[in-house]
């Protein structure tokens, strides 16, 4: 059992089940300079509100700082509440509830994380653009990680995790002092480059002013404490709930690109519906097909024909927009349905009425302006009216920069994104609507979460070893998302035999550890190739028309990681499925062999079978051996 307790000096400490857990206070900074520390304060008051303590410091610059330690449902939770002791209004953009620090203050009994030079630090993107990743890496003085962190001692699974509750208002982020390494700061108002901001934190205003809540949890396995972390945000916020099955289907960009035309589509649906679905590469007997980028010169006529033709056999037609974000040359540019006005009336901008700079080749767009909503809302309902299903809205972390908001009670860049999700998903409601209307999340940041019914939890991935790694690593330390966050983690489109990217085709045991990424992680199936050639036509065949995998897929299970990766990937993971147990395996260079220990993992200890080729591999004293040719994968079920 959690409990906090008043440790003196501006200090309290965390206690769990007897054990020292961490040492903390507290510390607030207001816009005019002023700054409060618990330390330094003087503590005014403390009380306890059923099983929540409070704890009351006064500044001796006019600042009170109220600490609110409470245990909700068995999690420690930790938020900070700014005032001035006049009653005059408050402003501030850094509210730091927790500052956890290794303390000398109870040597006995203390966490081994806190003393040992092996701990790792899980350093979270705040998103997936441009190829950012998660990093698991030793503490360092400096390191950021965005809204949660875990800490563990790679040896054991033991972890301590440290995450934002609370995503409305606040950019929040766990940082690892400048000064001390061994401090830990959970910080609402953060926002530099990680954040893609130039612009420092927006600032907030009132009588009094809360940072978001923070929990903490400490645990013997960190898989468990991020699950549970996942179950805690859902229980407090919810989700998008999808009433269908995962969408099985083709998205164009990897495949076809600005090569994109009526002809290639409406050939790439036929060969969708006449081969692959009859051969299991479905749900429910439904299949997407879906427009990405580049659709625009196909023209209304030529798109209301392929909808026409998808509808008439039973197949569900998905579309591409990029909402937040201007990816045009010329901002002078007229914003089409609205007469009149241009693009750049309403881009966003800093505090010098700047523009703010392309991020990612994109302006960021003023989600709150009037302008936007009238010409996003027209786009929509086009879309809506064109008879499409399924949206894949992309660069959606630019509806969160900081900037000047045309409405000027928006101050932050997380109450601008707030906004804008809120107003997509209010467009596409099933009521408003009249029937499900799929929403897929690109380039967004992994908070705020539940206003799409996907994420993709990667960058673009497309079809070779490095591919397969940079989704697995993305599986590795966010598989708990799916469920949780969103009702599906998006792995991208796959591609199985090469992309317009791509400088060659991938080998058969690429595409295949490129498939099998995309069935563990949450199951969302949408390919991408040029099927006007045949070897790719002849790939997708052979891949995506496995029944026993696909099924697999359509379970939507969480596949666990065994291990942590540093900044690479886990190579093993496990499900249950009903009473089944599977395990999935990736080799990734030439010549790789690995081994599970299935005792340790709490797997079967005998034969399995492989769901791709067949071939049972046992175990030999509890421990399964793989030797792959190069990259590639297994998907076994313990027999």
């Amino acid at each position: 059992m959690y409990q906090w307790r008043n440790a003196g000096q501006g200090c309290f400490v965390l206690v769990h089940a007897g054990q020292y857990v961490l040492d903390a206070y507290a510390a607030a900074q207001h816009a005019d300079g002023r700054k409060i520390d618990t330390r330094e304060a003087s503590l005014c008051s403390e009380r306890q509100e059923g099983h929540r303590m409070v704890l009351c410091f006064a500044g001796d610059n006019g600042l009170i700082l109220e600490e609110y330690l409470d245990v909700e449902d068995g999690v420690p939770t930790a938020r900070c509440v700014l005032r001035d002791a006049t009653g005059a209004p408050v402003t501030t953009s850094r509210l730091t509830p927790l500052v956890l620090r290794d303390s000398r203050r109870e040597p006995e009994g203390k966490l081994e994380l806190w003393k040992s030079l092996w701990t790792r630090m899980l350093t979270v993107p705040y998103d997936n653009t441009m190829w950012l990743r998660f990093e698991a890496l030793p503490l360092r003085s400096g390191r950021v990680s965005y809204d949660l962190t875990l800490l563990t001692d790679g040896q054991s699974r033991e972890g301590l995790l440290v995450g934002a509750l609370d995503f409305s208002d606040w950019k929040n982020a766990l940082l690892c002092s400048a000064y001390d390494a061994r401090t830990l700061e959970a910080v609402s108002g953060w926002a530099d480059g990680g954040s893609h901001d130039t612009m420092s934190h927006g600032s907030l205003c009132g009588e009094a002013v809360s940072s978001s809540t923070f929990c903490v949890m400490h645990g013997k396995d960190w898989r468990e404490l991020l699950e549970r972390y996942g179950d805690v945000i859902r229980a407090r916020q919810g989700r998008l709930v999808w009433p269908e099955g995962n969408p099985f289907g083709y998205n164009s960009w990897a495949g076809l690109a600005s090569r994109l035309n009526e002809e290639s589509f409406r050939h790439t649906a036929e060969f969708l519906r006449e081969e692959l679905r009859p051969a299991g590469f479905e749900n429910e007997g439904v299949s997407y097909v879906n427009l990405d980028a580049m659709w625009q010169p196909i023209g209304e006529a030529g798109l209301k024909r392929l909808r026409d033709d998808q509808h008439a056999q039973g197949q569900r037609a998905g579309i591409y927009d990029a909402p937040f974000a201007f990816f045009g040359r010329d901002v002078k540019a007229e914003i089409p349905g609205q007469r009149g006005h241009c693009f750049e009336e309403i881009l966003l901008r800093d505090d010098q009425g700047r523009l703010l700079p392309r991020v990612d080749g994109a302006i960021p767009m003023d989600v709150t302006h009037p302008l936007w909503e009238a010409y996003t809302r027209e786009k929509y309902e086009r879309f809506i009216a064109w008879g499409y299903e399924y949206v894949k809205v992309d660069f959606m972390s630019h509806g969160g920069m900081e900037g000047v908001h045309a409405d000027a009670s928006v101050r932050t860049g997380r109450q601008a994104i707030n906004r804008g999700y809120r107003f997509l998903a209010e467009l596409l409601s099933p009521e408003r609507v009249g029937r499900p209307f799929f929403i897929s999340l690109s380039i967004a940041p992994m908070f705020p979460c539940g206003w799409g019914h996907a994420r993709r939890f990667s960058c673009d991935a497309f079809g070779t070893a490095e591919d397969v790694e940079y989704v697995l690593n993305a599986q590795t330390y966010g598989w708990w998302q799916n469920r949780r966050l969103y009702a599906f983690n998006d792995p991208d489109h796959i591609v199985l035999l090469r992309s317009f990217c791509m400088e060659r085709d991938s080998t058969e045991g690429e595409a295949r550890a490129r498939y099998t990424t995309a069935v563990i992680a949450g199951g969302v199936m949408m390919l991408s190739d040029d099927y006007d050639r045949p070897e790719a036509m002849a790939r997708a065949r052979m891949l995506a028309t496995n029944r026993e995998v696909n099924a697999v897929a359509r379970a939507r299970a969480d596949f666990r990681p065994t291990d942590m990766a540093g900044v690479s990937a886990c190579r093993a993971y496990t499900a249950r499925i009903g009473d089944r147990e599977y395990l999935a395996l990736f080799a990734l260079q030439e010549g790789e062999t690995l081994r599970v220990d299935c005792r340790r993992e709490g797997i079967a200890q005998g034969c399995w079978r492989d769901l791709w080729t067949g071939r049972i591999y046992c175990t030999d004293q509890g421990v399964l051996t793989w030797r792959s040719e190069g990259c590639d994968a297994l998907l076994l079920i313990a027999e």
